[in-house]
């Protein structure tokens, strides 16, 4: 009997996704239903995208397969916003290619890259894509001691983009290092940040906005909405989750 291969094409409700078949929750999840197993967040990102003003610049930190730059992408492209994805995992990354080509996705740029507080090369593990597991829990943390590829780490802040209003963050215990190295893009362009704070803490992720005038709220178990408050006030969104202060 042939091998079957690790990635596959699937269909659902935001266009073709490349997917591990193997991976714990992305394969099922688009088969059974026809959208992410992440629906839930994505709702919300989606609904705050809709307030972004045309020309809006996404930062997809941590992108995965593209499970939230994609339909990101599709929802800006038609007022001229572009998506930035960065993801270290290389095949991971070669699928999120393949997602943006499927779905003819040119406002969405990606990077075999990392975002961190400094700029320096990582070596990372090899992971092996045949055998099940949750590959988005993969982390530049705690790395074995075979590490055999090589990966940029890029602050936010030197990368020269024009402007920034949402930065979406899941990088699995680095998201204060990411934070760290964007500083200046959220003091100068305050944009809306989603990020995972499970492994961090709220609180911890929290201060990284104090003083800055941004509203925190626990979307769900994992993930912070950080809202400057002028956007906040400006979106109409109301947000039914508890507050988080520094």
């Amino acid at each position: 009997m042939p091998d079957v291969n690790n990635f596959t094409v699937l269909d659902s409700i935001y266009g073709r996704f490349v997917v591990n078949r193997r991976d714990k929750f992305q394969a099922e999840a688009l088969v059974r239903t026809g959208a992410p197993h992440i629906q839930a967040e994505l709702e919300i990102l989606l609904a705050i995208a809709d307030t972004l003003p045309n020309g809006a610049f996404v930062v997809d930190a941590g992108a995965n397969v593209g499970l939230v730059s994609i339909p990101l992408a599709q929802r800006l492209k038609p007022r001229g916003g572009a998506v930035l994805a960065y993801e270290v995992q290389r095949m991971i990354y070669y699928a999120l290619c393949a997602g943006a080509a499927l779905n003819d996705l040119d406002n969405l740029f990606t990077f075999h890259q990392g975002l961190g507080a400094t700029s320096r090369v990582e070596r990372i593990a090899s992971v092996d894509y045949g055998a099940p597991q949750d590959f988005g829990m993969y982390s530049l943390l705690n790395q074995p001691a075979e590490r055999n590829e090589a990966v940029q780490i890029m602050p936010l802040d030197e990368l020269g983009l024009p402007r920034l209003d949402l930065l979406k963050i899941d990088v699995e215990g680095m998201e204060m290092e990411v934070l760290a190295g964007a500083k200046g893009m959220i003091a100068r362009h305050r944009p809306w940040c989603w990020v995972e704070y499970w492994m961090v803490g709220a609180e911890t992720v929290a201060g990284a906005f104090a003083g800055l005038g941004y509203e925190i709220y626990v979307a769900d178990e994992l993930n912070l909405i950080c809202a400057p408050s002028e956007r906040l006030a400006a979106s109409g969104l109301r947000f039914e989750g508890a507050t988080v202060s520094a």
